[in-house]
């Protein structure tokens, strides 16, 4: 007799399982495909651990001590190197919750070099912001931005400054200031205080104020763009545009200074 047919919750385990083994093959047996779930737990330092025991001389060595902490550091960047090319294959402009579905791509955005969490960085609506609901980039003045177009709401996941207090500030403008009234923009449950120009109401800068625990789980910061008030630019130009976004800019919390909208 043939065997009874699997439950789609027999097949779904399954598939969870090749998943995991093919993630962790992705070196080519340079690292181990045993499933371990303490080493998922942390997976930039197991698989930095793989490599510095790669390294590691078998012989004693007088400046051993030295040659340790040397080891540990370049196994630490090789993680790096390693989950960088994890990030990018996980990457998808069309669907940005893709990257949620790959355990390694969430220890990849999870995981940020301590450095980074103390230095400004800004940056325009470039190919480094996943997004979805927004008209095509353009080009302004060199930087790169972006309309969001009608529907329930826009995404755009953008990099932030790793696990650390910090102040994000999205710069944009709308065609009209009452616009402004339908604009929310928030990142999980905090919402963005919308602070318009006194010299040229239509632009504005909306900051998000964060804690630590709310960018701890990728290095990708969702945020949402919700918009009731699309208006069409003019008579050749028939787009219904919400609000455009041009810049983000993300600095530690301790040293935010008041926003001037640009």
């Amino acid at each position: 007799m043939p065997p009874p047919p699997l439950s789609q919750a027999d097949i779904t385990r399954i598939a969870e399982q090749v998943s995991l083994l093919m993630q962790l093959d992705r070196t080519h047996n340079n690292v181990a495909t045993t499933v371990d779930m303490a080493a998922l737990a942390n997976v930039p330092d197991y698989i930095a651990s793989v490599f510095e025991e790669a390294g590691a001389v078998g012989s004693e060595l007088s400046n051993a001590e030295l040659y340790r902490q040397v080891n540990k550091r370049v196994a630490q960047v090789q993680a790096q190197i390693y989950l960088m090319r994890v990030e990018m294959e996980n990457r998808s402009e069309r669907d940005p919750a893709q990257i949620y579905q790959d355990p390694l791509a969430i220890a990849a955005y999870g995981e940020r070099l301590q450095t980074l969490t103390s230095m400004t960085k800004s940056f325009g609506f470039d190919p480094a912001v996943l997004a979805h609901g927004w008209y095509p980039v353009e080009r302004e003045g060199g930087r790169a931005h972006r309309w969001m177009r009608p529907g329930d709401m826009s995404v755009a996941c953008i990099p932030h400054l790793g696990i650390a207090d910090q102040v994000v500030e999205i710069s944009g403008h709308v065609l009209d200031v009452a616009q402004l009234e339908g604009l929310v923009i928030r990142a999980g449950t905090t919402e963005a205080d919308i602070l318009p120009d006194a010299n040229a109401p239509t632009r504005f800068i909306a900051r998000l104020v964060l804690g630590a625990e709310a960018v701890k789980s990728a290095n990708y910061l969702p945020v949402e763009f919700v918009m009731t008030d699309f208006r069409q630019p003019n008579a050749q130009d028939t787009r219904l545009l919400g609000a455009n976004i041009s810049a983000f800019t993300c600095r530690p919390a301790t040293t935010a200074q008041a926003p001037v909208p640009a």
